[in-house]
């Protein structure tokens, strides 16, 4: 690998083992909108293109089992679904969740050999910041990017854009207005365990880590070819040697 002086996490499959609790809350919204529920595995395999697609995925599955079809969902009544699983959601998104194994250890040796950290992720910007919260890990990152915040969700680079962009403004207020040296994409590593991670990582002309452990697919990952692959996360303390 390329010198790395920044490094973008996804969260979902990356930073937290989160299937479990998105799966119970779109269970939960099927349910209170009177539609047939999924089992875990296939929910968490609609999980990486943000919540309004997963929500949206699991309804149109969903419907394919009952008398209704997906016709009969006005956009209106989508809306208001994404509604009720984003608000269930936020208020159990920690019941199962894990971090996983190695990441906390991860983000030590990182912040201590001087690294910058962002988390970019399609899940709500609220609900990964309070998930990180939890777990006591949010102010090792310079931003946390969720969809809100931008006009074009991964594999759009935007998001990594933005990020970059407050790393470099962190380091210029750090400089007390000496000169120094910005952190360039090709400085960057983008870490997901979905295809749309790593290309939003070379849309943006960054180096690539697949995470081959998380939750999304692991075809259409693989597919991608991403400059490294690792099990999870964590495993990156082997790869700089930490």
């Amino acid at each position: 690998m390329k010198r790395i002086r920044a490094v973008i996490f996804d969260c979902d499959g990356v930073v937290i083992d989160s299937g479990a609790d998105m799966a119970a809350a779109v269970n939960a919204t099927l349910e209170h909108f009177d539609m047939k529920q999924l089992p875990e595995q296939q929910i968490v395999s609609f999980v990486g293109n943000g919540a309004r697609m997963l929500v949206m995925r699991s309804v149109k599955y969903s419907l394919q089992k009952s008398d209704l079809s997906p016709a009969d969902i006005s956009s209106g009544c989508m809306n208001n679904i994404l509604n009720w699983y984003v608000a269930y959601y936020n208020a159990h998104a920690v019941e199962r969740t894990v971090l996983y194994p190695g990441y906390a250890e991860l983000l030590e040796k990182f912040l201590f050999n001087g690294f910058h950290m962002a988390v970019v992720s399609n899940k709500p910007g609220e609900i990964t910041r309070k998930i990180l919260r939890y777990f006591d890990i949010e102010d090792y990152f310079d931003a946390v990017i969720g969809p809100e915040q931008l006009k074009h969700i991964k594999p759009d680079p935007e998001g990594l854009a933005l990020s970059l962009g407050i790393m470099n403004t962190n380091l210029a207020y750090a400089s007390g207005g000496k000169p120094f040296e910005e952190i360039t994409p090709a400085e960057t590593l983008m870490v997901g365990d979905s295809y749309v991670d790593i290309q939003a990582g070379r849309n943006f002309g960054a180096q690539t880590c697949a995470v081959a452990g998380g939750l999304g697919d692991k075809e259409l990952l693989a597919a991608e070819h991403a400059d490294i692959t690792v099990e999870y996360a964590g495993d990156l303390r082997s790869i700089f040697s930490l």
